[in-house]
């Protein structure tokens, strides 16, 4: 099996290839040595990954702290190799769903890299290494979950002007993406601007917005002015706001019509489903 790779070079794998690796691991897991899984027929595999649920398939992989630990002393040796092994063992071999690998995996990562160089106990060069490395982790979840939908509800995804952390954003958009929707990624720092400017191209009806850096007072007034003229534009459109910056200011944000979401991957599941 030779996986798709990104112009990163990281893998892509398609619904069959996870569906092999579920099976092989299910055999394994079964007592079959890894010699003898190899040999198998990939029909054999695709048989054995039916009769195992992804969720069993996956069972034991997540951020245990003892897996939080283990990346993190790979983070703080700017050791890669070893964190993508940690990686790829977290995510039961690359067999959990992409949501799960976000939620259960990835985020708890990037959480705790932020915490660790809060507290000064990872040096900036760490922080900066490990959060590439999920960072290329969760756009190849993306890249792998995003299909062009004809009918499908579009949603622009951007962190605006300053905002360079994008974790979170890219969380939603891997759940956005797997839930059905056509996801528009803009990444980290772009001009509201264009960020409208893109939705109005495209006829996206929805925008979600990562905030994480404090907001003064003028700074939400423009914030809010700008997406509620956006909002009032067109029917049925949505702004999604998320970031420890929105927590802050969530009532407001609320009064305008803007959802301010406590985290950025449950409130799709509200409309996900609809064009």
């Amino acid at each position: 099996m030779e996986p798709q790779r990104t112009d990163s070079r990281y893998r892509l794998y398609t619904d069959d290839d996870v569906a092999i690796l579920r099976g092989a691991k299910a055999l394994v897991t079964d007592g079959l040595r890894i010699a003898e899984v190899a040999r198998m027929p990939r029909e054999e595999l695709r048989r054995a990954a039916m009769s195992t649920p992804p969720s069993e398939a996956g069972e034991g992989a997540g951020a245990s702290p003892g897996f939080l630990d283990s990346a993190l002393e790979a983070v703080a040796a700017l050791d890669g190799q070893t964190l993508e092994r940690i990686l790829f063992r977290a995510t039961g071999m690359g067999t959990l769903p992409a949501r799960e690998m976000c939620e259960r995996v990835l985020l708890p990562i990037l959480r705790e890299i932020g915490k660790r160089w809060e507290e000064k106990r990872l040096s900036i060069a760490a922080e900066h290494f490990g959060s590439a490395i999920v960072r290329a982790r969760l756009l190849a979840l993306l890249a792998s979950e995003a299909r062009h939908r004809p009918n499908a509800h579009k949603v622009v995804c951007a962190c605006p002007d300053g905002e360079m952390h994008e974790g979170g954003l890219l969380a939603f958009a891997v759940h956005a993406a797997g839930s059905g929707l056509e996801v528009i990624y803009l990444g980290a720092n772009t001009p509201l601007d264009e960020v409208l400017a893109t939705a109005e191209a495209t006829g996206a009806r929805t925008v979600a917005l990562s905030l994480t850096r404090p907001l003064r007072k003028p700074q939400v007034g423009k914030l809010v002015a700008r997406l509620s003229a956006w909002k009032a534009g067109g029917g049925e459109r949505r702004v999604l706001l998320g970031g420890t910056a929105v927590e802050r200011e969530q009532e407001r944000f609320r009064q305008a019509g803007l959802l301010a979401l406590a985290q950025a991957t449950g409130a799709i599941l509200t409309w996900g489903d609809s064009p």
